[in-house]
């Protein structure tokens, strides 16, 4: 199993049900994430997700950028992390070195379910940084250079509010796609992998011509609401 970002398609997991997640991962995604952010995803359910998904490319978005919450996601069996509102090359520096024992990093040895698997106890995590905020972007030419960040993952959401527009990207924005396209073509100068989260499947071909190289799926959450309501209103009409 390897987890590659070159043109992939994730999948996006919030809740706390190893069913739906292994619903996810059987689709023929190419990996999944777990939002242990804002997902309903909590230690216990994070390592039954992840046990469901054996066999699957799987990153954890972790709830904040410190050593703790990413060593139990990687110490549960996740392959890599998603750390949120890294605003500089410090911080994600910080972040690439949670994610590797010493020499390369602080990581602490004790790495529980990957014990268990006959995985590589000693690998390192891949480590993917968010970039959510104009700080991050101002800091971005710095943060390309950090040893140890394996992605670049933009939360449209968080980016779009911090540059002072509504939480719905505002993908027919001339600015805000320019916004964009400035991360994407940063990333590409220095052969980063740039991915995005994409709140709808028709927002793909726009950020594709952005420039993003890989994508996830909505939340399994909002597409089964989705489709529980396109259901009911199909039954009631």
């Amino acid at each position: 199993m390897s987890l590659s970002f070159d043109g992939a398609v994730a999948g996006w997991c919030q809740l706390p049900s190893p069913a739906a997640a292994e619903i996810v991962g059987s689709s023929g995604v190419d990996l999944v994430c777990l939002d242990a952010q804002h997902g309903l995803l909590g230690d216990d359910s994070l390592l039954a997700s992840l046990q469901a998904l054996r066999g699957v490319p799987t990153l954890v978005r972790v709830p904040h950028n410190a050593p703790d919450p990413i060593a139990r996601a990687l110490d549960r069996g996740a392959d890599g992390v998603i750390v949120p509102l890294v605003d500089s090359a410090v911080e994600a520096a910080a972040a690439a070195s949670a994610c590797a024992y010493p020499e390369a990093g602080v990581r602490s040895f004790g790495p529980t379910r990957v014990g268990w698997t006959g995985a590589d106890v000693l690998a390192r995590g891949r480590c993917v940084i968010m970039v959510e905020t104009m700080a991050a972007v101002a800091d971005l030419p710095a943060i390309l250079l950090v040893e140890g960040v394996d992605a670049i993952f933009v939360g449209p959401s968080d980016l779009s509010l911090s540059s002072g527009r509504a939480a719905i990207p505002p993908l027919d924005d001339d600015g805000y796609r320019d916004l964009l396209r400035s991360v994407t073509a940063q990333c590409r100068e220095a052969g980063m992998p740039v991915g995005v989260y994409c709140g709808a499947p028709d927002w793909a071909p726009t950020y594709r011509a952005l420039g993003f190289t890989w994508l996830t799926l909505p939340s399994e959450a909002g597409l089964l609401q989705g489709a529980v309501g396109a259901a009911l209103a199909a039954l009631r009409s």
